[in-house]
């Protein structure tokens, strides 16, 4: 089965056969949880720094502060993972090197999700972050494997 994560989402998975894939990761940050014990995964699309203005209760795994925590238990409580077996892996959070660019969504979403990691005890072992482009992401539950599909962004503010 092949399941889509859109914006501010996410999905876990424990079948082998199923492949995870989210699209167009700009400022958005991927962030992959994966038990090689398990052979399972963990995928949320992470579109905003925090949850301060609201929105955590019906899109938890669209907060950068919400979605490392949330989408460890979603997979403790329907996959039956522990914190200890977790390999994480990080994609996206571009950095436009902008000077327009007075918001820095991309710095901001990385930067708070690497703190709630180093908070959780979580280590991320694969990461592909900043720069220019954006990415796709297309994992595989069956044997961890994130194929990332990288596209240049032509960014004007």
């Amino acid at each position: 089965m092949e399941h889509i994560v859109g914006i501010g989402g996410y999905a876990v998975s424990g079948s082998p056969e199923d492949v995870i894939k989210t699209f167009a990761l700009s400022t958005c940050v991927g962030l992959v949880y994966y038990s090689m014990g398990r052979r399972c995964m963990g995928m949320a699309h992470i579109q905003l720094p925090d949850a301060r203005n609201g929105g955590a209760k019906d899109l938890p795994s669209r907060f950068a502060d919400v979605a490392p925590g949330f989408l460890l238990s979603e997979m403790i409580k329907k996959l039956g993972v522990s914190r200890r077996e977790i390999l994480v892996s990080l994609y996206g959070g571009i950095d436009p090197r902008s000077e327009q660019d007075c918001f820095r969504i991309g710095e901001k979403n990385l930067e708070v999700v690497k703190g709630v990691l180093r908070q959780m005890g979580l280590r991320y072992s694969a990461v592909d972050t900043g720069g220019q482009v954006s990415r796709t992401l297309i994992a595989s539950v069956a044997n961890g494997v994130v194929e990332v599909i990288r596209r240049p962004m032509q960014i004007s503010l």
